[in-house]
């Protein structure tokens, strides 16, 4: 834990919370935001092959390059890295290659709340996987995330250039994001139904029966009519991919939900995943699934602050909150809001 001394070196233990790469990508982004050095030990140690991975390594030195900073122990496997911002965050133009399958959605997790409190815009091409099962896909960041980042009040869009299924990566989205005009409070209390839920299967460069097994799989669960399904088959990856999609269009965002098609996963076991999934966000009022929660305090912190109900808090999202804590003593808290298990969680902004 450090002081609230702003040079200070903030010093923490990758093994803490959920023991893998949120810890890093957190401490990064906020490090680069506010100016503050910091040491990540035993980075990803509660992890069975601990240390860097691709993905880890391209965020740590993209951190490094938007702010013309410094970077020890950026080689992959290392379990102790060290950055040092040069400066406040600087607007361009950028482009970041993870040279695998590696989550883009996680490297864009680091550097772009810095980037939202840039003084010019920014282009950020990033190069990986766009559909990963370890991380939000494409769609994730267009309709859930982004729109809340635009209810903060700064301009921020997607545009997929190239998916990049996992394994075979090759993928390729372009972000754009100009600095806030003003920093606006987001209040995601209700839920605010905004058009019919409906499920896309995706099946690029797969056989088309695959999402026909998914949706009956999904089918027996729920009941849900046809008309909610759309079946995109257009081959546009480098490699093959599968992914199956819930939509719950709300009036700021779009609850998305989804289930990943892999070699070992059967298009049964695809669909009642995706099922489950719904089953236990329509059981709720909350506004905000679990994943968004995730990714919302960060930003939320560095621009106006807010609160928001949440269906339940993993364990990303309490790490998240125990790193932004190390930098920001007191800037996050949890309240029980709900018979389900639903949490209230209240960000205070920052200067």
């Amino acid at each position: 834990m450090s002081e609230s001394t702003s040079n200070e070196t903030v010093v923490l233990d990758g093994r803490q919370g959920e023991g893998g790469g949120q810890v890093l990508r957190t401490s990064l982004s906020l490090a680069a935001a506010l100016g503050r050095p910091v040491v990540v030990e035993n980075v990803r140690g509660g992890r069975r092959k601990p240390g860097l991975l691709r993905q880890h390594r391209t965020a740590l030195r993209a951190v490094r390059d938007i702010t013309a900073g410094e970077v020890e122990g950026d080689e992959l496997g290392s379990t102790s890295v060290r950055f040092t911002p040069g400066g406040p965050p600087l607007g361009g133009k950028y482009r970041f290659g993870i040279g695998s399958a590696g989550s883009t959605m996680l490297v864009l997790q680091t550097v772009l709340p810095p980037l939202l409190r840039a003084h010019e815009p920014s282009t950020v091409v990033l190069e990986g996987g766009t559909h990963n099962p370890s991380a939000p896909p494409f769609e994730f960041l267009d309709e859930a995330f982004l729109p809340c980042v635009r209810a903060m009040g700064a301009e921020a869009t997607a545009r997929l250039v190239r998916p990049g299924y996992f394994p075979g990566g090759g993928g390729e989205l372009m972000v754009e994001v100009a600095p806030a005009a003003e920093r606006r409070r987001l209040k995601l209390l209700a839920r605010e139904d905004a058009g019919t839920p409906s499920v896309e299967v995706v099946v690029d460069g797969l056989p088309a029966d695959i999402a026909e097994r998914e949706w009956k799989a999904f089918r027996r669960k729920l009941h849900w009519t046809r008309d909610r399904l759309r079946v995109s088959e257009a081959k546009a990856g480098r490699s093959p991919g599968n992914v199956m999609i819930a939509r719950f269009p709300q009036s700021v965002h779009a609850a998305v939900l989804v289930s990943f098609g892999m070699r070992e996963r059967s298009s049964e076991a695809v669909g009642g995943d995706l099922a489950r999934q719904v089953r236990e966000y329509v059981s709720s009022d909350a506004p905000v699934d679990e994943h968004l929660a995730d990714q919302l305090m960060l930003p939320m912190t560095l621009m106006g602050g807010g609160s928001f109900r949440c269906t339940t808090l993993s364990r990303h999202a309490t790490t998240n909150a125990e790193v932004i804590d190390a930098f920001l003593p007191g800037a996050v808290r949890f309240e029980a809001d709900g018979p389900n298990g639903e949490q209230r969680v209240v960000v205070s902004p920052q200067p």
